[in-house]
């Protein structure tokens, strides 16, 4: 039934005009920002160039598109609420496959979203050798941060019946996660662990660590299963 009520989902937001348009502008600033990444790094001198493209596309061209991510989701999670709200009232369902249907119906966007730098990379092996590997583990860390992202932005909204309200938590929690990163020299506090820029950045170079995927996991599964608390005491009131 999640994966049924996810496909109904994903279509109702696909037939909207705002899935599309988010989708070009990701689209045109991508591509605008693999066309500065070819340019500066043709014209840098051979030591700015010692660490090969794919290099520089992961730090670049993906870090971009983990910007975009965080700032696309509580947007996409704001179109869903209307109908959260509908099915928590009305639907026959248990809240754990309307949780589900609603996660997994984020994630079939924000996957649109992480492939593609990757298919715009492509293109480029017409005269060069990108590190596919490299690439292909960029693309696992925008898929693992999109997760992340969509299962607090799901939380934020649990909290809140304001779509305005949810969506301004969202962005605060999300944000709250880098600048904990630069606003303590405790690299052991909490704020810091919570932090997942080192996390996504060691995907961004091409290394893939268990404990990193593990976070990633854990995070999404942690604030999933807030959420569903959260949904539980609503329906209950």
């Amino acid at each position: 039934m999640s994966w049924r009520l996810a496909w109904i989902e994903w279509r109702r937001l696909m037939r909207t005009p705002f899935a599309w348009i988010v989708l070009a502008l990701t689209s045109l600033l991508l591509g605008w920002q693999l066309l500065q990444t070819l340019d500066a790094f043709s014209s840098a001198p051979a030591v700015g160039r010692l660490f090969g493209l794919s290099r520089h596309l992961g730090l670049e061209l993906f870090g971009l598109a983990a910007v975009l991510i965080l700032f696309i989701t509580p947007l996409l999670t704001m179109r869903l609420s209307d109908s959260s709200n509908s099915l928590l009232s009305t639907a026959p369902l248990r809240l754990r496959e309307i949780l589900l249907g609603q996660y997994l119906a984020l994630l079939g966007i924000l996957a649109l979203v992480a492939l593609l730098p990757l298919g715009l990379s492509i293109p480029l092996a017409v005269g060069t050798q990108p590190d596919w590997g490299l690439l292909a583990t960029a693309s696992l860390g925008l898929l693992l941060l999109g997760s992340s992202f969509a299962a607090i932005s799901l939380y934020v909204f649990s909290l809140s019946r304001t779509p305005g309200a949810a969506a301004a938590g969202s962005y605060g929690l999300l944000l709250l996660s880098i600048i904990s990163q630069y606003a303590s020299a405790d690299s052991s506090g909490l704020l810091s662990w919570f932090g997942w820029p080192p996390h996504f950045l060691n995907l961004q170079l091409g290394w893939v660590r268990s404990s990193d995927i593990a976070y990633f996991l854990l995070l999404s599964l942690f604030f999933l299963g807030l959420a569903l608390h959260r949904l539980q005491l609503r329906r209950e009131s």
